[in-house]
C-alpha cells in the first residue's frame, strides 16, 4: 500500500510539480510548501467559484431581460383581477338597487290597494244610499200621481134649490164655488211643479248613479291591477324556490282563523249588484288580497333575504370544492361572505334561536329556527348578539363578522337547513331579488 501510494504520488508530482512561497523577514527567509494535492484543491475551488459566477451572472442576466414582460404579465393579471372584483361589485350593488327599488314598488302596491279598498267600499256604500234616494223618490211620485189635484165638490149639494132660493143665496154659493175651483187650480199646478221637481231629482240620481258605478269599475279595475302587480313578483318568487305555494298557504292560514264579535239583530240585503259583475269582481279582488296576505305572511317566515347588507365579497358557493385548509376536496354546506372585522350579521327570516355559542370548526354560531321546516346558521362570528331562545325579526342584527373556528379569513359562513338537510342558500337569496 504504500508503494502504491508513492507511485501516485509520483505521477501526481510530474502533472503538476511542487511548489513553493518564499517570504523573506528582515534576515530570514522562509518558504511555504505546496503540495501537488494542495494546488489541486485551491484549482477545484477555483473551478467552482468561476461556475457559480456564471450561473448566478446568467440568471440575472435573463430576470433583466425577462423583468419587463413578467412584470406587464403580472399588471395584466392585476388589472383582470381588480375589473372582475369592480364587476361583481357592481353586480352586488345593481342587485341591492333593484332589490330595493323592488321593495319600494311592494310597499307604494300595498298602500295603493289599500286606498283603493276604501275607496270601492266607500263607493258601494253610496250606491246603495243612492238607491234608496231613487226608491225613496219615485214612491213620492207615484203617490202625487195618484192624488187628485182638483177635490170633487158636490155642487148641487151646495146649490140651493132655484125655487126656495134668493138671489144673494145664490150670488155667495157662486162666490164659494169660484174660490174652491181657484183654490184646486192653484194645488193642480204645485203637484204638477212637484212631480216636475221630482222626475228632474229621479233623473239626477240616475245620473249620479250611473257616475258612480263607473267609478266603481275603474275602483275595481285598477285594485285588480294593483293585486296584480305586487301578487306577481310573490308568486314569481315560491315558484324558483320550488316551495308548494298550496300547502304554505294552507299551513300559514292554519296559524290566522280567529272570528268573533257580539251578536246583532240578523239582516238581510234587499239590493244586489251582482247583475253587473260587481260582487263577483269584488269577491275576486278580496280572495286574492287575502292570498297575496298570506304569501306576504309566510315570505316573512322564510330565509328571503341577505344576511349582509354592507359591502362584502363572495368568496365560495355551494357545494364540491378544494378545502382552504388543504384537506382535499369536500363538500361546501353553505356560502362564504367576506368582509371587515365587526361587519352587521343579519338574520334573513323571522324565528327563534336554536343556540348561540361557539361549535368546533364554526366558532362563534347562531343558529335560528324558522317556520315550514327552515333553519339558518351564521358562523365564524367575532361578537354574538342574541341567545338561545330568543325572537328574532328579518333584518335583526344578530353578530359580527369574524373569523373564528377552522377559519382562513374574516368573513360569514352561512348555511340554510329545509327539513334538517342543508339546501344551497342562493336558490331562496336568487328568488327573492326583486321582491325584497
Amino acid at each position: 500500500m504504500a508503494g502504491l501510494g508513492r507511485r501516485r504520488n509520483t505521477w501526481l508530482s510530474a502533472l503538476i510539480p511542487e511548489k513553493r512561497l518564499l517570504i523573506q523577514s528582515g534576515s530570514s527567509t522562509s518558504y511555504i510548501r505546496i503540495t501537488p494535492l494542495a494546488q489541486l484543491g485551491l484549482g477545484a475551488s477555483a473551478l467552482a467559484m468561476a461556475g457559480w459566477m456564471i450561473y448566478a451572472s446568467s440568471v440575472t442576466i435573463i430576470d433583466h431581460v425577462a423583468g419587463p414582460d413578467r412584470t406587464a404579465q403580472l399588471q395584466v393579471l392585476q388589472g383582470a383581477y381588480d375589473a372582475q372584483v369592480q364587476a361583481l361589485s357592481a353586480e352586488r350593488d345593481r342587485g341591492f338597487a333593484e332589490a330595493e327599488a323592488a321593495q319600494t314598488r311592494f310597499r307604494a302596491a300595498m298602500e295603493q290597494i289599500g286606498r283603493q279598498q276604501t275607496a270601492l267600499l266607500e263607493v258601494v256604500q253610496e250606491r246603495r244610499e243612492l238607491a234608496s234616494s231613487v226608491e225613496a223618490t219615485r214612491n213620492r211620485l207615484s203617490q202625487t200621481a195618484d192624488s187628485d189635484p182638483a177635490p170633487q165638490m158636490d155642487v148641487a149639494a151646495g146649490t140651493p134649490d132655484a125655487g126656495h132660493g134668493s138671489s144673494d143665496d145664490l150670488a155667495r154659493t157662486l162666490d164659494t164655488i169660484s174660490a174652491t175651483l181657484a183654490d184646486a187650480v192653484v194645488e193642480r199646478d204645485t203637484a204638477s211643479a212637484d212631480r216636475d221637481v221630482l222626475a228632474l231629482a229621479v233623473a239626477d240620481l240616475e245620473l249620479r248613479m250611473q257616475m258612480a258605478a263607473r267609478n266603481q269599475d275603474d275602483v275595481l279595475n285598477q285594485l285588480e291591477q294593483a293585486v296584480a302587480l305586487s301578487f306577481g313578483p310573490l308568486e314569481e318568487m315560491f315558484g324558483k324556490s320550488e316551495v308548494d305555494v298550496e300547502e304554505l298557504l294552507v299551513a300559514v292560514r292554519g296559524g290566522f282563523t280567529g272570528t268573533g264579535g257580539p251578536a246583532g239583530e240578523a239582516t238581510v240585503s234587499t239590493r244586489s249588484f251582482d247583475d253587473a259583475g260587481v260582487g263577483s269582481r269584488l269577491n275576486d279582488v278580496m280572495l286574492g288580497l287575502d292570498r297575496m296576505n298570506l304569501m306576504r305572511i309566510a315570505a316573512g317566515r322564510m330565509p328571503y333575504a341577505m344576511p349582509v347588507t354592507a359591502s362584502f365579497r363572495f368568496t365560495s358557493g355551494y357545494g364540491s370544492r378544494r378545502d382552504p385548509k388543504g384537506a382535499g376536496r369536500r363538500h361546501h354546506n353553505g356560502i362564504d361572505l367576506a368582509g371587515p372585522r365587526g361587519t352587521p350579521i343579519h338574520a334573513t327570516a323571522d324565528g327563534v334561536g336554536v343556540s348561540a355559542k361557539y361549535e368546533n370548526g364554526y366558532g362563534n354560531t347562531v343558529r335560528i329556527r324558522h317556520d315550514f321546516g327552515f333553519e339558518t346558521v351564521y358562523a365564524h362570528q367575532s361578537k354574538l348578539r342574541v341567545t338561545a331562545g330568543q325572537q328574532v325579526s328579518r333584518g335583526e342584527r344578530i353578530g359580527d363578522m369574524g373569523s373564528t373556528g377552522r377559519s382562513t379569513g374574516v368573513h360569514l359562513h352561512y348555511e340554510v337547513h329545509l327539513n334538517g338537510r342543508p339546501v344551497n342558500p342562493m336558490t331562496y337569496l336568487e328568488a327573492a331579488r326583486n321582491v325584497f
